[in-house]
């Protein structure tokens, strides 16, 4: 999905300070996990009142999850609700939300609740990617190769295809570790977001998925997918033209256009001016409607062609009272004066990335006890970084394996001479020379490397 705007919003309400609830909910914080566990934690809530609050018609915002429908919290008192995540297939830091409902008054009644983790894979590809582009229903099939690798599995390779979407064929490559996909004539038109699942033999992580991207443009194509509508007042009349155009230049029939997760009205008008083979869609946005970011399709019927055309929709939908801020100048304006980088958290409370970092062990000062090979090293700033893995070869030149099962957390408490790590290799054969190196694993699971390779020799 396309960003609405090349800036990034920060949104504030005019309004008088809302009555302060006596329900305090705290994250579940579930630490580092593999792609695709499934994972149970308790979801405190904590009552600092004198009455007892009910909460009730909890539901997950993801399919994938699940949580108890209701709990009653006594007064002064914490109970627990129980929530099942499936980590799937998100890399980096991820957050799994849940809706709730109390029978504290008002605005106060809907409440939210949420499950955080940091999410690894095996993969050396964070999010492998088959990206097909821009592609004519009418031309030929198109076709794209994607490799797989990993260092943290021996002998690596894809044991099959779990499935795919119905308008593509994939085949395994000859080596195991690549994927030949094609989509076909018959894929639809707009729009594609499908994943190919497969099946690999790393003993921590059964699976791995590849996002297929694709647009196919058809012989009825609109003037842009995905369509912002960009920010919109709620006080304002938001209408907006979108035209559609026949690739062969012939006249077409519309037999419907409605929205879909969006409120609104669509009508079919004439292009003007007026063309062969165009249709102008009418779009009027509700303004009776969840103010925040709307996303959505326009569903297009094109009977002449016996299929419906999707188009995305997104926008910003904001009371009239709403202050917008500009980050970017506003990060601009911070660096011409020389302000912090960084916005710091208000007093007690905690950002995600700290957060996930106080449930992992933090590296000890004092070298590990053992007499395998002690790896240190150190970094000027490593902010954006989540964890360490450390790598192993028999040989300069490899093949390198990971060695570390759990991985090395950064540590909150760097000084002005740099951060400073340690690891031993208690799985080191006295005698044996290795070759080492130290990867990075940043926030968003992205693995990227800090040092080169290292010789060793193990005592």
């Amino acid at each position: 999905m396309l960003p609405i705007t090349p800036i990034l919003f920060s949104l504030l309400a005019s309004a008088a300070p809302a009555p302060k609830s006596h329900l305090v909910i705290e994250p579940c914080l579930v630490g580092d996990r593999q792609q695709f566990e499934s994972v149970t934690c308790d979801i405190a809530m904590r009552n600092t009142g004198d009455k007892p609050i009910k909460v009730s018609h909890a539901q997950a915002v993801f399919s994938w999850d699940s949580i108890a429908p209701e709990v009653t919290v006594p007064p002064n008192g914490t109970a627990y609700l129980k929530a099942s995540v499936s980590m799937r297939d998100h890399p980096g830091f991820a957050k799994h939300s849940f809706r709730l409902t109390t029978d504290e008054p008002g605005a106060l009644a809907q409440r939210g609740a949420s499950v955080h983790g940091f999410v690894s894979t095996v993969l050396d590809q964070t999010v492998p990617t088959i990206d097909f582009g821009a592609v004519k229903a009418s031309a030929a099939p198109a076709s794209k190769d994607v490799a797989l690798s990993s260092r943290e599995v021996a002998d690596f390779r894809i044991l099959g295809v779990d499935s795919k979407p119905d308008y593509m064929d994939v085949t395994i490559g000859s080596d195991g570790r690549s994927v030949h996909a094609t989509l076909r004539k018959d894929a639809p038109w707009g729009l594609v977001h499908e994943k190919i699942k497969l099946k690999i033999n790393a003993p921590r992580q059964s699976q791995a998925w590849i996002d297929v991207e694709a647009n196919v443009i058809g012989d009825v194509a609109p003037s842009g997918n995905p369509f912002a509508f960009g920010l919109m007042r709620t006080n304002a009349k938001n209408e907006f033209l979108l035209r559609l155009t026949s690739d062969s230049g012939k006249n077409f029939k519309i037999g419907s256009a409605k929205l879909d997760q969006v409120k609104g009205n669509v009508d079919v008008v004439p292009c003007t001016p007026a063309a062969t083979g165009c249709k102008m869609l009418r779009i009027l946005v509700a303004n009776d409607q969840q103010a925040g970011r709307l996303q959505g399709n326009l569903l297009v019927e094109l009977p002449e062609y016996d299929r419906t055309l999707p188009i995305e929709v997104v926008g910003m939908l904001l009371p009239p009272d709403f202050k917008v801020h500009d980050l970017n100048e506003e990060w601009k304006d911070k660096q011409a004066s020389g302000g912090a980088s960084q916005a710091a958290a208000a007093p007690g409370e905690l950002n995600l990335q700290q957060a996930i970092k106080q449930t992992t062990e933090q590296v000890e000062r004092a070298p590990p006890p053992g007499n395998g090979p002690l790896l240190r090293w150190s970094v000027a700033n490593d902010g954006s970084v989540h964890g360490y893995i450390i790598y192993r070869a028999d040989a300069e030149d490899g093949p390198f394996l990971r060695v570390n099962k759990d991985l090395i957390a950064t540590t909150d408490t760097p000084s002005t001479a740099g951060v400073h790590y340690q690891w031993r290799d208690d799985s080191a054969v006295s005698g044996h020379t290795y070759w080492y190196e130290i990867g990075m694993v940043k926030g968003n699971g992205d693995k990227v490397p800090l040092s080169g390779a290292q010789k060793v020799v193990a005592k």
